[in-house]
């Protein structure tokens, strides 16, 4: 999937805010000193669209993805990192997030 030069330059922190904006009303989401998302922001975002629920971020931001259609490659978490990561989802993950609430979106305005 490719995103603008504009997309690639945000931060995890605006990327967020940005999806807040567009599904949950503007909350406010704040990532923490490490850039770790609030594990409510998945789920508030996987009710929002009546997403299955799933168990740990990187699980309920791939379970969001796939079910609005949206591809979520191993670069949208950390699960296989040299570290195994512990399933941080990354700032690629929140642009297919991104990607998925727009057509989730676009798809509710056509209904």
């Amino acid at each position: 999937m490719e995103f603008s030069a504009y997309e690639r330059a945000l931060r995890k922190q605006e990327i967020v805010n940005i999806i807040s904006e567009l599904a949950l009303n503007g909350r406010d989401y704040e990532l923490s000193k490490g850039s770790s998302i609030p594990n409510k922001f998945f789920g508030d975002l996987g009710l929002r669209f009546g997403v299955p629920i799933a168990r740990g971020m990187d699980m309920k931001a791939a379970t969001i993805c796939n079910h609005l259609k949206v591809d979520w490659p191993a670069e949208c978490d950390s699960s296989n990192s040299p570290s195994g990561g512990g399933g941080t989802v990354t700032k690629m993950g929140l642009l297919h997030l991104l990607v998925a609430t727009r057509k989730a979106l676009q798809e509710e305005i056509t209904k």
